[in-house]
This record gives C-alpha cells, structure tokens and sequence, in this order.
C-alpha cells in the first residue's frame, strides 16, 4: 500500500523505543540483584540469608550492623534472625563447656531444620526407637515432619534430647512426655493442637525451650506449666489465646524470652508477676487496648517489651517507670494519640524507641528525657515531629522517617533511613549516572525536536491550517516537558554532592512547584490534543456520508483554547487547594517535583492525584483506543466505497503511533497506582524509570512521528532549507547575473509556481504536510 513506509517507520521506532526503555530500566537498577544486600560502595553483593549472621561479610561490616540488625522498623523478621544466632552461639558454648556430649546444635527454626536433613541422615543416631517416617541425627535429635504424618503421639525412647513435631495432627494428654525425660526442646508448630491438659508436660524437668506456636489453642489452664523450672524460652506464637494465666509464669524462675505474639489477649486486670530472669516480651498483633500502672511494673529486669499492632489508645504515664533495665520498646502501629512526657521519664538505658504508623504528635516533652541511639518514626506526619527536639537529642544516632528527605531536617543524625527514593540521594537530586544521562538527552530530544517542528510549520505555510494549528499546540505542550527536564538537570548540578543541605528548601519553593505545574500542564494537553484530534479524524475519516466537514480555523482555536485552560487548570488547581499545607502537592514525595504518588496508596493529595491519573487519563485512553479501532476497522471495511484519500490514510496510520506511544508512557503509571491501592510495594528503580524515562518519552517522540515521517515536510524543512543556504553562499562568492539567476532557477525561489509544480509532480501521499 502506498502508506507502508509510514507504517514500516513507525514499527521500526516503536522498537527502538521499546529496546531503549528496557536497557535504561536495566542500567537504572542497583549494583545487586534482587535478594542482595549492597556493601563496600557498591562493589560486593551479599545475599539477604547471610545478612545478621555474625558473621561479617562485608569489609565495612555493613552487614552486621548492630541496629539494622537488631532494631530497624522493630522487625519480627530481624528478630528471627537473632534468635537463631543466638541459639548457635549458645550451642557453641555447650559443646565447649561439655566437650563431646550430645548437647543439640539443631536449629529451632523449621526451614533451617529441613535445609539440614540430608545432613542429619549421614550422622549417628543414639535413639533406640522411634517413628520409621522421622529423622534421627546428631545423637539425639528427632525430627518429625509432615511426610511422618502423625495422628497420635508416637513411641519414642528416653535417649532423645531435642524432639521436633511439625505439620502433623497430634493430640495432647496427661504425662504424654513421661517416658522422655531428657527433653530440653520440644518443638511442637503446626499441629493442629486446641486442647492442652494439666499434665501434658509432666515429668519435663530438663525442658529449656517449649514452642507451641501455630496452633488452636484457645484457653490455658492454671497449673499447666508446673514443673517447668529450667523453662528458659516459652513460644505460642499464632493461637486463639484470648487469656493466659500469667500468675503461673512465677513459678517458671529461669524463663528469659516469653512471646505471644498474634492472639487475642487484651491484659485487662492483668499483671505479669516478678520473674528477675525475663529479658523479652512479645505481645504483637494482641487486642490490648490500655496499659496500665501495674501491668509490667514487676518486670525489673526487662530488656525488650514488644506492643506492635495492637489496638492501644492509651498508655499510663506511670506504666514503664519501673523498667529501669529497659532497653527496647515498640509501639508500632497502635492507635496512640498523644504520649506523656514522663512516660518515658525513668527509662535512662532505654537505647531504642519505634513510634512508627501512628497517630501521634512527637513534641519536645516527648523526647527530652530520653537518651536513645535508635528512634523509629516511619509513618508520622510532617508536621507531627519537632525535628528541632530531635536535633538535641545528644545521643541519637540512628534515626527511621517516611520520607528520606525528611533526613535534611536531622542534620546531626550519623545515619539516617531510607537514604534514597529511588531517584535522589542525600548527595545528589539524581543519585545515578544513568539518570542524568537519560534526563539531558530526552530534554535535548525534546527540545530539538519540537522547536525544528513549531519553525517549519510557521516557515512554510499549509493549505490545511487547522491541523497545522493542532499540530503546532502539540508541540508547545510537548516542548514544555523539555524544560521541565532542563531545570531538573540544572539543579541537579546545582546541589550536587550537598543535595541534603537543600532539599527542604528545594522540594517548598515555588520553582519545584511551578516545574511541576509545567510538567503536569505539558502531559494533560498532550493527551487532550490527541483525544481531540481522535475525536475529529473519526468523524471525518469513518463516518463521511454524514455530513462531517474538517473542522475550520475559528472552532480549531476556541477548542484548542478550551484544551489549554482544561490541562492548566487540572495543574494549578492542586495548587490552590493544599497552599497552607506544611508541604506542597508538588515535591512532597520527589525531589523531581512530579506528583505520581505511587510510593503509598493514600498521602497528602491522593484524591486528587487519582482524578487526574486514574480518571481523566485513563478515560482518555480508553476513548482514544476505541476510537481508533472503530477508525481502523472502517478503514478496511469501507476504503473503497467511500470518499477516503489516501492523505486522510497516512494521517490515520501516522497518528496511530501518536497514540500508541502515548498508550505505553501512561499505561505503567496507571497500572502503578493501581497496584499501590492493592498494597503492592514499588521499587525505588522503577519510580526512576518511569519520573526520568517513561513521562517524557512521547514529548520526545511524537515530532518524529507527525512531522520528520511527513515526506513533504522533509522535503521543504532540510531538502529545500539546505538548498536555500548553500544557494544563498554561492550567489555571495559568484560575480554576475548568470549564476545568480542560474542559482535562484535551481532552488525555484524566482518562480513561486515552482513549488507547486513540484507538488502536482509528487504522489499525492508524498505531499502531506500534516
């Protein structure tokens, strides 16, 4: 067909594109893969199971950092990791102290205990009897899986010291565990257990760690931990326990870690007694709503106390003033309003404190009697913290917001998390190479191009003014993309290496704002001009017989007027409306000053936000595909009985790749924001990508598509623009009016029907000037 070479143009760039988008993702993503750690400035890789192992990996020992190991976000995860290591290291010692006994070196930890197995079946086995479907090593270990498949508690000899039942469906009875009486682990998750009796561990004098986690149990008797004097760890991690007799635990004197964590307890009228050797307490993901006075007022020994995710609105202010040897605290995601200064008063070796996801006001009185290294305010408004009270907080070493340029605001701080959102870092706006590269040559691509577009289409006149009138708004919406990719570069090297100095000045000033207003301006005309021009070449392409006519040059500039006022009003109005806000709508969350807020799923302007994005855009693009494949259908239905030149073809086919460029700059964006709202997490790497690369992309493109692919365009802006410059040299260097009328024949600037005998000479698909 004659407008195949459009076509073939179009196909060839669209895989450039595409390969060009894949390879900057690719250079834009960090040094590590995904379930790597980066350490020694990027030049080694480690991978996250050997991260918190005790074992530095890592030159600069970034690896095994003791707060991000121990304390960042009070993570359950990190706490795994150091109940492990703490099981190893205490192994070690046993089998030093004991030199040659059969104390247990096995691993609490199911996964750990399956990645073992093989190895277990090659060592000894000192049990005489046990279960055919268990696995028996290391001398006295028994470990029985889900292959085991267990429907009663089986048979086992006295020999075994740490016996292991997991996903099994067993049933618990008095004095079940008599006969082993050696036991100093049992481990007992995921079996299906409601009931627990009296009696059920009788005779366990020697058992050192019990773990009851993931089952059905719903109610504790009193006395059912009797006779547990060595008990040194007790987990029911995952029940239905909504009361659990605290009292008992006093008679537990050797009990270190106590964790019921994700059950129903509430602690009303509760009061946990006096054990001098209880060092952890986890009480996540409970229904506790009030911690009073009394509650752990005996715990006088008390390192770690875990409160995340309840449901507490109210703390004594009294409550922790006993716990003189608290060194850890968690409160994370409790709905607490307001804190007390003297509720931390009597903590003075408290080094840690997580107030993250709250509703909470952090005021000086807050903070001033504390004397922490690591405070957790993820989650936190702005406008909530007194960062001039951080500031004096003489000991604070590491510190956790929501927004890594909240850090600019915590100058004295040594570390400071997250330290990057994907496209700046504290040193720089545009923390990698790539992204700068990428920033500069898209805004030089832009600009050129549609500066070389908006001269030739006012240079040389067109006999269809009212799509060189769309065509020329287009690329003045398109080229205001490029000089919002100018300033950020300028500023990126502005601020280069000092960016923390500046950022909060920065992300308020009215020049983040109004390049964000640009940027936001420049990508709603753009997609309004293309529904417009969809809307237009329907009409008049796929339905001629109804009377449609090409729209004049009167209706072209009111609706164009009308496009302009829609997408700079959808720009400035977030403006407007969030102007007394200790942030503003544009530069609250990038430093880019572009309002995508895919980060999180509701901050400040996600309403609004997701009426531009998800509402107007989305419609635009559902429209603008459907019109254009009613056009394109038509097309192939009807093209020879109707009256449809083959220059309405090429405008079609060309302005089909506009659009299709379009399609694939805002369909990420939109299926972006719409993961956020399903709590899918994205990547700082891709947020780059799409800020720097994908936004800007069919600014870059779209002169490419609509003019540099018009063979007529080609022809009057470099054949005939060249010709006229070397014609205009060689008439100055000649002498005589030979060569220069010979010269002014040969570039048909003396005969003005020159250019339209060149044009009647042409195909008729050649001349297009739209």
């Amino acid at each position: 067909m004659v407008y195949g070479r459009s076509i073939a143009v179009g196909v060839c760039l669209m895989t450039i594109v595409l390969f060009l988008a894949a390879l900057i993702f690719y250079l834009s993503l960090g040094p590590c893969p995904t379930g790597s750690y980066s350490c020694d400035n990027g030049t080694l890789c480690v991978p996250q199971r050997q991260i918190c192992d005790s074992r530095p990996d890592c030159a600069d020992k970034s690896d095994e950092h003791p707060v991000e190991c121990g304390l960042l976000y009070g993570s359950k995860e990190m706490a795994d990791k150091i109940v492990r290591n703490a099981i190893e290291k205490k192994q070690q010692q046993q089998r030093l102290s004991l030199s040659g006994s059969n104390a247990s070196n096995l691993d609490l930890s199911p996964r750990v205990v399956q990645s073992n197995q093989s190895q277990i079946l090659n060592q000894t086995c000192d049990i005489v009897t046990y279960p055919r479907l268990c696995k028996c090593g290391q001398g006295t270990i028994l470990y029985c899986g889900r292959f085991a498949k267990l429907r009663r508690f089986p048979k086992i000899s006295p020999e075994v010291t740490n016996l292991i039942i997991i996903r099994n469906n067993i049933t618990l009875r008095d004095n079940l565990f008599a006969n082993i009486t050696r036991l100093q682990k049992l481990t007992l998750k995921y079996n299906n257990i409601s009931h627990v009796p009296l009696g059920s561990f009788s005779g366990l004098e020697h058992l050192e760690r019990l773990d009851v986690s993931h089952n059905n149990i719903s109610h504790l008797l009193h006395g059912v931990f009797h006779g547990l004097h060595n008990l040194q760890w007790l987990f029911l991690v995952n029940n239905h326990l909504r009361q659990f007799p605290m009292e008992q635990l006093r008679l537990i004197r050797r009990l270190e870690w106590l964790v019921l964590s994700r059950n129903r307890l509430t602690l009303r009228n509760v009061q946990l007694p006096k054990i001098s050797s209880l060092y952890e307490v986890y009480l996540d993901f409970n229904r506790i709503e009030y911690i009073g006075e009394e509650t752990f007022s005996q715990l006088d020994n008390l390192h770690l106390l875990d409160l995340q995710h309840n449901i507490i609105t109210h703390i004594h202010g009294l409550a922790f003033e006993n716990l003189t040897n608290l060194r850890d605290i968690r409160l994370v995601g409790n709905p607490i309003k307001e804190l007390s200064g003297e509720t931390f008063l009597h903590n003075s070796r408290l080094e840690a404190l997580s107030l993250a996801q709250m509703p909470l006001q952090v005021h000086r009185n807050l903070l001033e009697p504390l004397n922490i290294s690591f405070l957790n305010l993820t989650g936190i408004r702005y406008d909530n913290i007194d960062f001039k009270a951080i500031n004096s907080m003489r000991n604070l070493t590491y510190i956790v917001f929501d927004r890594f340029f909240y850090c600019s605001m915590t100058p004295r701080v040594k570390l400071c998390r997250p330290s990057t959102d994907g496209v700046s870092s504290f040193q720089d706006l545009l923390s990698k190479p790539v992204l700068r590269y990428s920033t500069w040559i898209m805004a030089a691509l832009t600009i050129a191009g549609n500066v070389l577009v908006l001269w030739g289409r006012f240079i040389y006149r067109d006999e269809n003014m009212a799509v060189t009138m769309v065509i020329r708004n287009l690329a003045l919406a398109d080229m205001l993309m490029g000089f919002y990719l100018v300033t950020i570069g300028i500023q990126d090297y502005r601020y280069r290496n000092k960016y923390y100095q500046v950022v909060l000045d920065w992300i308020t000033s009215w020049q983040c704002t109004v390049i964000g207003t640009l940027a936001v301006s420049s990508s709603e005309v753009s997609m309004l001009i293309l529904a417009f021009m969809s809307l237009e070449r329907f009409l008049l392409i796929a339905d001629p017989f109804r009377g449609h006519r090409s729209i004049g040059s009167r209706v072209m500039w009111l609706a164009l007027l009308c496009i302009w006022l829609t997408g700079v009003g959808l720009a400035v109005v977030p403006v407007l409306l969030w102007r007394s806000s200790s942030l503003p709508y544009y530069g609250s969350y990038s430093g880019t000053c572009f309002p995508l807020h895919i980060h999180e799923p509701f901050p400040l302007g996600w309403l609004y936000s997701a009426f531009v994005f998800l509402g107007v855009n989305l419609l635009l693009l559902v429209m603008i595909a459907m019109l254009y494949t009613a056009l394109l259908i038509s097309i192939w239905r009807t093209r020879s009985a109707t009256p449809l030149t083959l220059l309405d073809c090429e405008f079609a086919v060309r302005f089909f790749f506009i659009v299709l460029t379009d399609v694939l700059c805002w369909v990420p964006i939109i299926v972006m924001k719409i993961w956020v709202f399903f709590n899918y997490n994205i990547s700082d790497d891709i947020y780059a990508w799409l800020v720097v690369f994908v936004i800007p992309l069919n600014s870059a493109v779209n002169p490419i598509l609509y003019t540099f692919t018009t063979p007529k365009y080609r022809n009057q802006v470099f054949l005939r623009g060249w010709k006229k410059i070397t014609s205009r040299k060689r008439a100055e260097a000649g002498n005589g009016n030979v060569a220069t009328t010979t010269t002014a024949t040969a570039t048909g600037s003396s005969h003005p029907d020159d250019s339209t005998n060149l044009a009647k000479a042409m195909p008729m698909t050649l001349t297009l000037a739209n």
